[in-house]
């Protein structure tokens, strides 16, 4: 990794958007975890971390 490449984190958390929005494409997609290079385990709790923010709409749902 470069150094001006984010590190991924440990654990997704729902209120940090920015970090969420990096998973995303334009449309409000997850990007596939082949993509991503998150392993399962982190790719589930992706999923589950934007789909909280949607709920409580700090994130958008998908076009």
């Amino acid at each position: 990794m470069t150094e001006d490449t984010p590190k991924t984190p440990q654990k997704f958390d729902f209120k940090d958007i920015e970090t969420l929005q990096r998973y995303l494409n334009s449309q409000g997609k997850l990007y596939s975890a082949k993509r991503t290079g998150l392993s399962a385990r982190q790719q589930r709790q992706l999923k589950r971390a934007v789909k909280y923010a949607r709920t409580l709409a700090l994130l958008p749902y998908a076009n």
